[in-house]
């Protein structure tokens, strides 16, 4: 008895300093998250791993319980339409197996595979390889969307070279003397993106993730050609395009850039017509000048994949609205009676150039299908008349001709109750 009663104080002791390191670490910990400026990084870095190791644990978990994302639930519902009477080749990529993926060259009439490539070493399970070109030797160049790089593969799926120097996402397109664009973002240390930029606005810095894009060489992966968007802007008076975005952090958000492959009235030979999501804008750039030519805005928003349909038209798939993040606002009472606005689609603009003039393509099919994608997507002429169009949200893909749909389907997959996540297909000839 007496022993234990010696060790009381001594208990009390180590009590009370076990509850002054917890007090010490909380404040810390509060001291950190209000961002003050007299904690060390390091400091703030390591607190913040530490304290955020149970969320990271729970990801994790979830990470290893659920599909990869390159699958989506299919609807109950869902009646497919195949009333093409002409092959429609369509070069995509899907995920045989959830390590594994395919890219193959699919006539869309028949379902019948023509060509396969296969890719097996991936970062992760849910890595999608999005907009792979093919050139005429049967070769590939393909990323998997993110800071891999740029990857290509000959005719039996062996690889050729990797440039990983640069971050590559969404499109790639096949430019003049043996080139191809891609958009992309400038690595820290070949690992990581980062806010390559930022903006003040009445004293306030907004940092944001900066744009590049890109000019390869294909037979080798060499850089040609390297730009920052944001220094583009800047050398051409256009720095207000920035704070036309939904988004602060992510301003520019560069969708889509394809080089003009001839001289015409409006555009030169080695241009890129370049689109920006989050601005709603459009821009043609002239890279051997660093002189923006024109910058295109009008009634669409959120677009993506921006084509050169003539030396004087565009075509562009118009999503028609924001990310939609976020709840229905209940902040203030319904009033009674209501204006009631029409349903909002997406929908397939042409841009006439030289008058400046939108004209929309099969408005009443995409209204009739009530077709929407808020993100991604893309239209691509169909040679001898028509449109490939993927709903990306969905992962619907449509073929519609003189305003009729002719082809609506899903890529089933492996896992019942899913399908294939579209990953931007593109028209072959």
């Amino acid at each position: 008895m007496k022993s234990l009663l010696r060790k009381i104080p001594l208990l009390l002791a180590n009590v009370v300093v076990l509850l002054t390191i917890l007090c010490l670490f909380g404040w810390v910990v509060r001291e950190t998250t209000k961002g003050k400026p007299w904690i060390p990084h390091n400091v703030s870095r390591s607190i913040t791993f530490f304290t955020t190791l149970p969320d990271r644990l729970m990801v994790a978990k979830a990470a290893v319980e659920r599909l990869p994302l390159v699958f989506i639930p299919s609807p109950d519902d869902f009646e497919p339409i195949n009333n093409l009477t002409q092959d429609v080749k369509i070069l995509m990529s899907y995920a045989n197996a959830n390590w594994k993926r395919t890219i193959a060259i699919l006539n869309l009439r028949t379902g019948e595979e023509l060509k396969t490539w296969s890719v097996e070493r991936l970062a992760n399970q849910h890595n999608r390889i999005m907009h792979s070109v093919m050139l005429s030797d049967s070769s590939l160049i393909y990323s998997l969307n993110g800071v891999t790089g740029l990857i290509k593969i000959d005719k039996n799926s062996e690889r050729l070279w990797k440039q990983d120097t640069i971050a590559h996402h969404h499109a790639i397109n096949l430019g003049v003397d043996g080139t191809f664009w891609a958009n992309t973002y400038t690595k820290d240390k070949g690992e990581h993106i980062y806010y390559g930029a930022r903006f003040s606005i009445d004293g306030r810095e907004f940092p944001y993730i900066d744009n590049t894009i890109t000019q390869f060489d294909n037979e080798t992966g060499r850089i040609l050609y390297h730009k920052s968007i944001t220094e583009v802007l800047i050398e051409n008076d256009l720095t207000h395009l920035l704070i036309k975005s939904d988004s602060p952090s992510d301003p520019l958000h560069i969708n889509d850039i394809q080089p003009v492959l001839h001289n015409g009235p409006y555009m030169m030979k080695g241009d890129v017509l370049i689109s920006s999501r989050t601005g709603s804008w459009m821009m043609l750039f002239r890279p051997s000048t660093g002189a923006v030519i024109k910058v295109i805005e009008g009634p669409f928003m959120s677009q993506h994949d921006v084509d050169i349909e003539t030396d004087s038209t565009l075509i562009l798939f118009n999503n028609g609205g924001q990310t939609l993040k976020g709840d229905r606002p209940d902040t203030w009472r319904l009033s009674d009676p209501i204006i009631e606005v029409a349903p909002q689609y997406s929908g397939i603009l042409r841009y006439h150039i030289g008058t400046g003039d939108f004209e929309r393509i099969a408005s009443e099919v995409f209204e009739e299908n009530e077709i929407f994608s808020f993100t991604e997507s893309l239209v691509d002429e169909i040679p001898g008349g028509g449109y490939y169009i993927e709903e990306q949200n969905s992962s619907v893909l449509w073929i519609i001709k003189d305003d009729e749909v002719l082809y609506k389907k899903i890529l089933p997959s492996q896992h019942e109750g899913y399908h294939h996540l579209a990953n931007w297909g593109r028209v072959m000839p």
